[in-house]
């Protein structure tokens, strides 16, 4: 049988490794580009783990087997992104300051005061609440509007280890 995510993660780990062994992070078009690096991560980052965390507690309120399977399965991949754009800081966090303690900032930010809200609010609803607002809102509408353009410019600014996430 074939693993499509294994061999995903497969190809992107050994992108993560030629960046780091070929000192990926001095080839960058700009330096300025490093500080939005730590802003998109850093404010990313924690919101991707409350929606696992999210998916991982409205799945157990659901009776059926497919609703519970489906946010299983959404919090795995929720999981999943965390642990890949961690791996993405881990290389930059020995080179540049700013990346070592996202989580703790994530709570003294202010321009992260807006998501935070919305994922608390959402975690403090009900299920369908919930996954209503990260399924559609989160998911589908914001991190499009977020990944697609900051992604593009991560390659644009030669950090392969980022433009593939």
């Amino acid at each position: 049988a074939r693993y499509p995510q294994a061999e995903k993660e497969k190809k992107l780990y050994a992108i993560f490794d030629a960046f780091s062994q070929n000192n990926g992070h001095t080839t960058l078009s700009d330096a300025r580009y490093v500080n939005a690096l730590k802003l998109f991560l850093s404010g990313v980052t924690p919101l991707e783990y409350q929606a696992y965390q999210g998916f991982a507690r409205v799945g157990r309120q659901f009776s059926g087997a497919g609703a519970r399977i489906a946010c299983q399965m959404q919090a795995i991949d929720e999981l999943r992104h965390v642990q890949t754009q961690i791996h993405a800081m881990s290389h930059y966090n020995k080179h540049f300051n700013g990346l070592h303690d996202f989580a703790h900032m994530h709570d003294r930010v202010w321009f992260l005061s807006v998501p935070k809200s919305f994922f608390e609010d959402a975690r403090t609803a009900g299920p369908f609440e919930f996954l209503t607002a990260i399924s559609f809102s989160f998911e589908y509408v914001l991190t499009n509007l977020l990944f697609v353009p900051f992604m593009s410019g991560a390659a644009f600014n030669g950090d392969m280890a980022t433009g593939i996430l």
